[in-house]
This record gives C-alpha cells, structure tokens and sequence, in this order.
C-alpha cells in the first residue's frame, strides 16, 4: 500500500501571502507608531518625481500618522468621560457597603 502525499499548492500559496500581507501591515502600524511617538512636526512629505517609491511610502507613513492623531482627538475625552464614571461608581460603591464588609 502506496500512500499518495497530495500537496495543496493553492492553500500554501495563500496561507504564504496572507503571512506576508499580514507581516507588511504590521510593519506599517510600527512605522506610523514611531512617527507619530517622535514628536516632530508632521508637515506633509513633498513627492519626489525621481524616487517615487520612498515618496509614495513617506506620504503613507504621514497619512496615518494623520488618521492616528484624529483617532486620538477623538478618542481622549471619551477615554476621560470612562475615567470619571468609574471614579463615581467606585466612591458609590464604598459609600454603600456595608460596614461588616471591612
């Protein structure tokens, strides 16, 4: 009895790109991370007719650090509202124990 080995090279395939798709977008948040966390002014990158790969990557990189930033603005006093309610449910909460519960 020959076992025959069959290989799904479509499947390989895929499951190779998606590893790629996957390592590429995490290379792009960690790019905007380190961008957006320099501190520096984000003034938009100029395109460059002569290298237009790394003017291409320069503007995507700002473009998320943009996104981010508005994530951000919008984000904090939401984060802030939280805070406070939790704040005041937990001074609700030990003003309403009872005393045994020390």
């Amino acid at each position: 009895m020959v076992s025959v080995l069959r290989v799904d090279w479509h499947s390989i395939f895929a499951g190779c790109l998606e590893l790629a798709l996957l390592a590429g977008v995490l290379f792009y948040i960690t790019r905007v991370l380190l961008a957006y966390f320099e501190n520096k002014t984000h003034v938009r990158p100029r395109f460059d007719r002569r290298d237009p790969a790394r003017s291409a990557e320069r503007l995507a990189v700002w473009l998320g650090v943009k996104a981010l930033s508005a994530v951000v603005r919008v984000l904090a006093p939401v984060f802030e509202m939280l805070s406070e309610a939790s704040a005041d449910v937990g001074d609700w909460f030990l003003n309403f124990r009872h005393p045994e519960t020390h």
